[in-house]
């Protein structure tokens, strides 16, 4: 999961992790959890296999320790000029359950109190992007597909990083990414009451884990 948090960093984390406000709000209030911001663009343009290996191993050291890193120098611009697709307040529950009913229940008793659009590889046959009219939103698609490849080279570069600091060869996550299983998700949290939020279990996104790496 590559996160924009901020215009000029990236919040990166294995997905196995779990992400909650309270604890990104108490990593920059307590002093024994920290979230360190590691330079990207020192591993991408090191001119020597020492420097990018010591790179490497912080970014490791600090998904060890923390499993979070903050990424400055990632390359990607702060404003780039199902689940496919517009997805409505609701609509999507991030619950662990594989049951259909169950997830059902769950959405008509405490949705999740946002709404997404939801982009994949355009070339899937099975998984289609749903993509609004051209004259409705002109340029629209095209600056999204070229944004998910460029997510996509940063993400290359992460993995190169990891298996590096892992003391692997920089490509052995090469092939093992290069189908592009990615997901492009752009998220929306309207303006609500905060007696929306005050029910059991209602939240903006539920506590939840990712699929895939990270």
């Amino acid at each position: 999961m590559l996160s924009i948090v901020r215009t000029s960093r990236l919040l990166v984390y294995p997905t196995h992790s779990y992400v909650t406000r309270r604890l990104l709000a108490t990593a920059t209030r307590n002093t024994g959890f920290l979230v360190p911001v590691i330079d990207l663009a020192q591993f991408r343009g090191a001119a020597a296999q020492s420097e990018r290996k010591r790179v490497a191993e912080k970014i490791v050291s600090a998904f060890k320790e923390s499993g979070f890193i903050y990424l400055s120098g990632h390359g990607i611009p702060a404003n780039p000029k199902h689940n496919r697709g517009y997805v409505t307040i609701g609509r999507e529950r991030l619950d662990q359950t594989p049951d259909p009913a169950e997830i059902a229940a769950l959405r008509a008793k405490a949705p999740d109190w946002k709404e997404s659009m939801e982009i994949g590889r355009d070339w899937d046959a099975e998984w289609k992007n749903q993509w609004p009219q051209e004259a409705d939103v002109p340029g629209f698609k095209r600056t999204m597909l070229d944004f998910y490849q460029t997510c996509h080279g940063l993400h290359v570069y992460i993995m190169r990083s990891i298996a590096l600091g892992l003391d692997l060869e920089e490509d052995f996550f090469d092939k093992k990414i290069d189908e592009q299983y990615h997901n492009l998700r752009l998220l929306s949290y309207p303006p609500i009451k905060t007696s929306l939020l005050q029910g059991s279990g209602r939240a903006r996104a539920g506590l939840h884990s990712d699929s895939r790496d990270l």
